[in-house]
């Protein structure tokens, strides 16, 4: 097993309904993962028949609720591994993962020439331009979500120097990405012209299958169903962007919105 890049799946307990879905699709098609996994739980135990998960419990007696920030800082100084590759708990694989371009790019960040390359690249995230390796580009120093938690590889150390402990994910992609333009990082993303095709992905999820704390029917129930995995959608339910309560979105949940929409 490689061990100096972890499979790190971001998440909370209150996701714990996605976990048995992620981790059936993740075994159906990427079996023969070479590197570690680990779950960001709060306090709860989680295992799946042949896969080594460690279970982080960052918030392990704790006496009040962590932000998401704080425990995604406590998952990050707990992992080893100077690599990860960033997930969270809806990126429901709906194909076999590319093991062998994925393992090209991680040589990318071992050698130096990236930071941060990411996975799946939403049409907004841009502007980009082309760099010497024909397969990635360089995101704008000035791009809108130069940090993007999509599924991304990342030097461990550069995610964790952008965490700011009172940020959401939400925050952390819009305020993190006007910080990041002032550092001299390496942040590559895909050939979106090679890899954002129908079976040309690395790691082959739509983005995302939980909106806004439910379940996004058009992606999870023929998933789901086509595995045999069984799912009481009645206590999550399905997102309705169409729905009176969602018209006055926040700002968070218009920019979900807008990157599903590209």
């Amino acid at each position: 097993m490689q061990r100096d890049l972890t499979v790190f799946v971001n998440t909370s307990d209150h996701f714990a309904d996605c976990w048995l879905p992620f981790f059936t699709l993740f075994r159906e098609y990427w079996p023969d993962c070479p590197y570690p996994i680990a779950l960001n739980t709060e306090t709860k135990d989680f295992s799946f028949p042949g896969l080594e998960i460690n279970c982080l419990k960052v918030a392990a007696g704790e006496t009040r609720r962590l932000t998401w920030s704080e425990c995604l800082a406590r998952a990050l100084d707990k992992i080893d591994s100077p690599y990860l590759l960033y997930l969270q708990e809806d990126f429901f694989l709906e194909a076999p993962v590319n093991q062998p371009q994925l393992a090209a790019f991680v040589e990318e960040l071992r050698a130096g020439r990236a930071d941060v390359i990411r996975l799946l690249e939403c049409g907004g995230s841009g502007p980009w331009s082309p760099t010497g390796n024909p397969l990635l580009w360089a995101v704008d120093q000035n791009a809108k979500y130069r940090i993007a938690l999509q599924a991304a590889l990342w030097r461990k150390s550069v995610l964790r120097g952008h965490i700011r402990l009172h940020e959401s994910p939400w925050q952390l992609e819009i305020f993190g990405s006007r910080r990041a333009s002032r550092k001299p990082e390496t942040v590559l993303c895909v050939n979106r012209d090679l890899f954002s095709k129908p079976g040309a992905e690395i790691f082959p999820y739509q983005a995302t299958g939980v909106v806004s704390g439910q379940w996004e029917r058009d992606i999870v129930v023929p998933l789901f169903a086509k595995h045999g995995i069984d799912i009481d959608y009645s206590k999550r339910g399905f997102y309705d962007r169409n729905a009176p309560q969602t018209r006055k979105a926040p700002l968070w949940r218009k920019v979900v919105d807008r990157l599903r929409s590209l």
